[in-house]
């Protein structure tokens, strides 16, 4: 685990939902993002996805967003999608794509143990990278700076 600052820049498309649908509507908008890619100027390749956080039992739906990094803000941004430049301070760590929910519970623990604060007003962010064994993918917790 690291502690990291950090400057996302992103094209992206806006969803929303119920929290408890994310791990299916997620992934299906991110397909329908990839095959607009090509749209996207500057992109590095690498997908990335932004979650409002569920500040309580009663928070039930949030938005997010899907999209691809770019290295500089695109001088057109194609149709029905958004630049978005998110900072911030995270905790962060990274695994097996099919380990997401331990990767957020050993960050979570973490951050506590570090005695961190997190930032219930900053998007949980995740990269997605691809590897010889299928996707990684890196986990960012957005924290108070102390």
């Amino acid at each position: 685990m690291i502690t990291l600052k950090r400057t996302f820049r992103i094209v992206a498309i806006k969803g929303h939902g119920a929290f408890e649908n994310f791990a299916t509507e997620v992934p299906d908008f991110a397909r329908q993002l990839l095959h607009r890619t090509r749209e996207i100027e500057n992109h590095a390749n690498i997908e990335i996805a932004l979650f409002e956080p569920k500040r309580g039992e009663d928070h039930l739906e949030g938005h997010y967003y899907v999209g691809v990094l770019v290295k500089d803000k695109p001088s057109q941004v194609p149709k029905g999608m958004e630049y978005l430049e998110v900072s911030g301070t995270y905790a962060s760590s990274r695994g097996p794509i099919n380990h997401v929910d331990v990767l957020y519970k050993e960050v979570g623990e973490w951050t506590y143990q570090q005695q961190l604060t997190r930032d219930w007003l900053t998007y949980i962010v995740e990269t997605y990278h691809p590897t010889e064994n299928g996707e990684d993918v890196e986990v960012f917790l957005p924290i108070l700076d102390s």
